[in-house]
């Protein structure tokens, strides 16, 4: 979150106005904006009707003396629906009306996809699965060096930045990431293996995956290599609803944690722990209260399998 907050912060010191998020984001994100500045607008479900909307925002805000909008805050894919914005149309956009594209590839993570291509600034966690050991904790804010904004954004980060980091907490980033390539392949295929286990069973309603959720969007900007994937990440929803989604988690034989990217897998009651006191509102945006996400880790794949399928089979029937 420190790289989401400071690439708001930077982009404040080139003109305080609103920033727009688009599509439904990690809690804190949607916070930073709100309460850190002049305020955001909102359109959490980042697809259908959502993109004519933020045209006439970024167009009302050009007119009537209003100021312009700062910049379009998005996740790809987004935590935890797993949806990907057209970035080739939001970068349209964007470059239509001078606005700042700030992209957050945590999930996706630059081994999967491009998103410096089509964003001004990339953000990233580097807690996740860049160091994988879930012992120290870090982001990234990456400028891109062709965007018509680089040499204001350059600026006005020289204004924000502090060397916070430890020297220590330096050494285990770099330590944790020099496989961090390979570890991405096998999260890779591991959690293909799952999504496909999950989306196969008939007690599940709906698996959030990005091989499944707004999938051309993702395609667009996967990396042609062999080695690319859809990440480590999918969100699941039963068709028991809340009784089912209990049997699952409790008998789901790995870690519990609201962290993600690590490298065992790691599930969460994620809508309970981020937005206990929200739940209607969440809900709104196709968040539902017994959403179960899920980290998959590097676990051998047949162990993985096996976990999985015996919390499926511990969902009763009734």
């Amino acid at each position: 979150m420190s790289a989401v907050f400071f690439a708001h912060q930077a982009l404040l010191q080139m003109r305080q106005a609103k920033s727009v998020c688009f599509g439904f984001p990690y809690t804190d994100t949607l916070k930073i904006l709100q309460k850190f500045g002049p305020g955001a607008y909102f359109l959490g479900n980042g697809e259908g009707n959502d993109y004519d909307e933020l045209e006439r925002i970024l167009e009302l805000h050009t007119q009537d003396d209003k100021d312009p909008i700062l910049a379009i805050f998005t996740e790809c894919p987004s935590n935890p629906l797993l949806k990907t914005a057209d970035l080739p149309r939001l970068r349209a956009l964007a470059d239509r009306f001078g606005v700042a594209l700030v992209v957050d590839e945590t999930i996706g993570s630059f081994a999967n996809i491009d998103a410096l291509g089509w964003a001004d600034i990339v953000v990233s966690s580097l807690t996740k699965v860049f160091s994988g050991d879930s012992n120290v904790m870090g982001g990234s804010i990456v400028l891109n060096p062709s965007g018509a904004l680089y040499t204001q954004l350059h600026s006005a980060m020289k204004v924000v930045f502090e060397d916070l980091m430890w020297c220590e907490d330096a050494i285990f980033l770099e330590r944790n990431s020099r496989d961090f390539m390979h570890r991405v392949v096998k999260i890779n295929h591991n959690a293909l293996v799952i999504a496909e286990l999950l989306h196969g069973s008939a007690k599940v309603a709906n698996v959030a995956y990005p091989k499944f959720t707004t999938p051309e969007n993702y395609q667009q900007i996967m990396r042609p290599t062999a080695e690319a994937g859809y990440g480590g990440l999918l969100s699941v929803v039963f068709v028991g609803g809340e009784r089912a989604s209990q049997q699952f988690f409790d008998s789901l034989l790995c870690c519990k944690g609201p962290s993600l990217g690590t490298n065992f897998t790691l599930a969460s009651p994620y809508t309970i722990l981020a937005h206990f006191t929200e739940l209607e509102w969440a809900a709104q945006y196709g968040v539902s209260a017994n959403l179960v996400r899920i980290s998959v880790g590097l676990e051998p794949q047949a162990e993985l399998v096996s976990m999985f399928q015996a919390a499926l089979d511990a969902i009763s029937d009734a």
